[in-house]
């Protein structure tokens, strides 16, 4: 094969003995200022980046799993790179074999809420929400994400995101997503957590056990907030009852309660719609209610995957 490389990084040890080489990836440009990253050290093929969208003039709907992996392959054959096959055990032990392994595979989905008002209340509410044993983020009522070292979960505007990719904010598609309200949320699985998963050989990965990692990685939009009930406090165990309060009244838990009861106050009231690991944020004005309903996004009849001529 080829040796196609961007680079290549080399270690010494302390004598200056070469003990390690490693190609670095290039970029390949393609229509649309869209890019992947390939390389190739002679014996092993690299490929990384957003195939799905690569020489299309947006990504606001991508291939399914056995579409991207044919999209690799025709990449990788326009350089002179062998394709990508599944992986085959050719002895015992972990990693004896050939074919290709994933070791980052991003899963997203679209949902309508029927106007840019309503996207951005949803953004607003899921920055207030805490995911156990990750460390969240956000950029105002736009974006916000939760990460660890195995994976990832992101959620934002799909509209304001296209145009900060280059697409005008007259185009077509983004006043469609603007008038939709359309929130894209993304799960990042890492190269560890596709192996407990079982999804880090091509050969092993469908579209049907994707959805279902989807869906338990998205655990956090199916949570019912129901803090705005006013017998919420009835229905919460007596012992729990005094920082479910002391929270909906806008008080900072952290500084009420010991790390340890703070997280066990939290695993029970969450059952309740509560999350008292973040604050609440409290108007001295009667608030109106607002109740968004996140619907799957379906691909319009008139929105087309091919690529650029």
């Amino acid at each position: 094969m080829p040796i196609i490389a961007g680079g290549i990084v080399v270690w010494h040890d302390r004598f200056g003995t070469v003990r390690l080489e490693r190609v670095s990836p290039t970029s390949l440009g393609g229509s649309f200022d869209t890019s992947v990253r390939v390389g190739c050290d002679g014996s092993r093929v690299y490929l990384s980046g957003n195939a799905g969208r690569f020489e299309r003039s947006d990504n606001l709907f991508n291939h399914g799993w056995l579409a991207t992996w044919a999209k690799c392959n025709r990449i990788l054959a326009r350089i002179g790179l062998p394709a990508f096959t599944a992986f085959e055990r050719v002895s015992f032990g972990p990693g004896r074999g050939r074919g290709a392994r994933l070791h980052r595979l991003d899963i997203t989905a679209n949902f309508s809420t029927g106007s840019e008002a309503q996207a951005r209340a949803v953004i607003r509410w899921l920055s207030a929400q805490s995911i156990s044993r990750m460390k969240r983020g956000f950029v105002g009522n736009e974006s916000v994400w939760w990460a660890n070292t195995q994976h990832m979960f992101k959620a934002y505007l799909k509209g304001p995101e296209m145009i900060s990719h280059g697409k005008d904010k007259d185009d077509a598609l983004v006043a469609w997503c603007q008038e939709q309200g359309i929130v894209r949320c993304e799960v990042e699985l890492k190269r560890r957590l596709l192996h407990d998963l079982g999804l880090d050989q091509f050969g092993e990965v469908t579209d049907e056990k994707l959805a279902g990692v989807y869906r338990d990685q998205t655990n956090i939009l199916r949570r019912v907030d129901r803090s705005d009930e006013p017998d919420i406090l009835a229905a919460i165990p007596a012992r729990f009852r005094m920082s479910a309060a002391a929270w909906l009244a806008g008080q900072d838990l952290r500084a009420l309660l010991s790390r340890a009861t703070l997280f066990r106050h939290a695993k029970v009231l969450r059952g309740f719609g509560i999350d008292i690991l973040q604050c609440r944020n409290v108007e001295a004005f009667p608030v109106r209610v607002r109740v968004v309903d996140l619907q799957p996004l379906s691909v319009p009849e008139w929105y087309r995957f091919e690529d650029a001529a």
